[in-house]
């Protein structure tokens, strides 16, 4: 089945003709958003105290379709209905992929009901009762149901955050459908996931660009997708993100993740109670092959996951460094410049808060890279994807940009900065596995 490129014309979330400096914006504001998000998300974790289940082994490969700098979808198949052939038996929806998120849930018919909320969908939301498959989790009565998390009879899962944003749904079993290695969608039973029923501050969208229905939930934890499918996944996952518009890329699981031939660089895991995100020990950061002197402590988690820290995030597009490393990395960056008497640094653009730039120039000046110095490996980022270019500052002057965003909390590794790696989640073994790779073979 085709990746289909978010921005181009067949995209479920195409956005019309719009400009550079407008892609850009959206870029920046999205990632702004979803870092904040995060910080309410940390802010007010619950407890999440559940465990896995199994069931039949299976490769899968949701198709996944490409959010520039960043966000990605999957289309998947939920529910049984009546069909008459050729038509599908399930329902088709877009669901955001999110490592930061543990619970998979789709917006469901119930929110229509009086007292309650949904957000606005393109497609009518699920209309679980009439699907032969579906089932509400009894309370108490199924291993992801915590004592005393019942909506009447049945187990429901309350998701509220500092923000303001609300998810409440009731915890159910459903057949999704997935693209699979044989190209064709392929039936996993029984996915436990979240029929939502009552969804505050939520907005997955412009007025024609309301198809996205809920979220795949890729986060650790024993309900998130890859654990509970344990038995299918193999509790390995694999993502290789592009830039490029128009290329096929794969969520994978299990034994359907390649080895690339060239050897896998391998750092750990670090996990916290009730934290659903993937940390990795940062421990230093080079430019141009020269380490910075940025004290170890700047990187260092704290507060059990709640601060600090290094996270991989594939809903953030840009990449945002904690404010002491940022100004390391500003500072080099502008002692590195100065050999090069004709490049002029410039103002800040108009709209994204990129805080170094210099006037653009043909042709532009050697770029350096930058290395992430995790435990046991290293992350380079090459310069295309250090810089990017933007128009224009107060001036009318092209720019050139490095592509990092200040933090005062954290660290996170957005997928701006993944791209064309491998990355290979391995749950089983607590690491993080990663390789340079051309994400546009098929990878």
């Amino acid at each position: 089945m085709e990746l289909i490129h978010v921005d181009s014309p067949a995209s479920p979330l195409y956005p019309g003709n719009i400009s550079y400096e407008e892609e850009i914006q959206r870029l920046t504001d999205r990632s702004i958003a979803r870092a904040q998000h995060l910080h309410y998300t940390l802010a007010s974790l619950g407890n999440n105290n559940v465990s896995q289940t199994i069931i039949n082994p299976l490769d899968i490969r949701p198709k996944l379709e490409f959010y520039p700098y960043g966000s990605y979808l999957v289309q998947v198949g939920i529910g049984t209905f009546d069909a008459t052939f050729p038509a599908r038996s399930f329902n088709t929806y877009y669901l955001y992929t999110d490592t930061g998120s543990i619970l998979t849930w789709v917006l469901c018919e119930d929110c229509l009901k009086p007292g309650n909320q949904c957000f606005q969908t393109k497609e009518p939301p699920f209309p679980n009762s009439k699907s032969k498959s579906y089932v509400a989790l009894c309370c108490n009565q199924n291993p992801f149901c915590k004592t005393g998390q019942c909506t009447g009879p049945y187990c429901s899962q309350h998701d509220e955050y500092m923000d303001g944003t609300v998810v409440n749904s009731i915890l159910s079993a459903e057949n999704f459908n997935f693209l699979s290695s044989s190209g064709q969608p392929l039936m996993i039973p029984g996915v436990v996931f979240g029929c939502a029923y009552d969804v505050r501050k939520i907005s997955f969208g412009r007025r024609e660009e309301f198809k996205v229905a809920g979220l795949l939930g890729l986060g650790y934890a024993s309900i998130s997708f890859p654990l509970q499918q344990s038995y299918q996944t193999g509790k390995v996952f694999s993502m290789c993100l592009t830039r490029q518009r128009e290329i096929q890329t794969y969520l994978r699981f299990g034994k359907d993740v390649p080895t690339p031939p060239g050897g896998l660089r391998v750092t750990k895991l670090v996990f916290f109670k009730d934290v659903p995100y993937y940390y990795v020990n940062l421990l230093a950061i080079s430019v141009h092959g020269q380490k910075l002197l940025i004290d170890p402590n700047v990187f260092a988690v704290r507060n059990q996951g709640t601060s600090g820290g290094c996270f991989m995030d594939n809903g953030t597009s840009f990449t945002f460094l904690i404010r002491p490393a940022f100004n390391a990395v500003v500072q080099f960056l502008e002692m590195y410049f100065m050999r090069f008497p004709h490049l002029i640094k410039g103002g800040r653009p108009l709209g994204p808060p990129f805080e170094l730039c210099y006037k653009w120039m043909t042709p532009l000046p050697p770029l350096p890279t930058l290395t992430f110095h995790f435990e046991n490996a290293d992350l380079v980022i090459n310069p295309e994807d250090l810089f990017i270019k933007v128009n224009a500052d107060q001036q009318g002057n092209d720019l050139f940009c490095l592509a990092f965003i200040a933090n005062d909390a954290r660290t996170i590794l957005g997928s701006m900065h993944q791209s064309n790696y491998l990355f290979i989640y391995d749950l089983n073994q607590k690491l993080l596995k990663f390789a340079p790779e051309d994400c546009s073979k098929n990878s």
